[in-house]
């Protein structure tokens, strides 16, 4: 992947930081590659990618035993903070980590229009 992608892919991370209470997000391939990353410097971002989509495959797998098609996203809260982990299409995942008490119906609206906006830099 060129410079000006990578540099714009992280410009859409950078986006999304603007709603505050963000801690950092990652756009990962379907295989766990990290793609572009915003984490703070203490989260091994690689490690961290591979884990999310580790964790997004195996739900996917875990819904086909009760017949559902398809898993939009995956939130798990931790003590001080939450991760979003958001299927964007059949070749990547947005990773997020947020603040606990944030308005997660706001950061889903902003998440959308994220997406929409890393296919079309994927698409160049």
């Amino acid at each position: 992947m060129n410079n000006l992608k990578i540099e714009s892919l992280d410009k859409e991370l950078e986006k999304l930081e603007i709603l505050g209470d963000f801690i950092g997000s990652a756009i990962v391939n379907r295989n766990g590659l990290l793609i572009a990353s915003r984490l703070p410097r203490d989260i091994d971002d690689r490690k961290f990618g591979a884990m999310a989509a580790t964790m997004f495959g195996a739900i996917e797998t875990a819904v086909t035993a009760v017949k559902e098609n398809q898993v939009n996203n995956l939130t798990v809260e931790f003590n001080d903070y939450q991760l979003l982990i958001v299927g964007a299409d059949e070749q990547f995942i947005l990773v997020i980590l947020v603040d606990l008490n944030i308005n997660l119906g706001l950061i889903f609206i902003e998440i959308e229009e994220t997406i929409k906006n890393i296919k079309k830099i994927l698409k160049r």
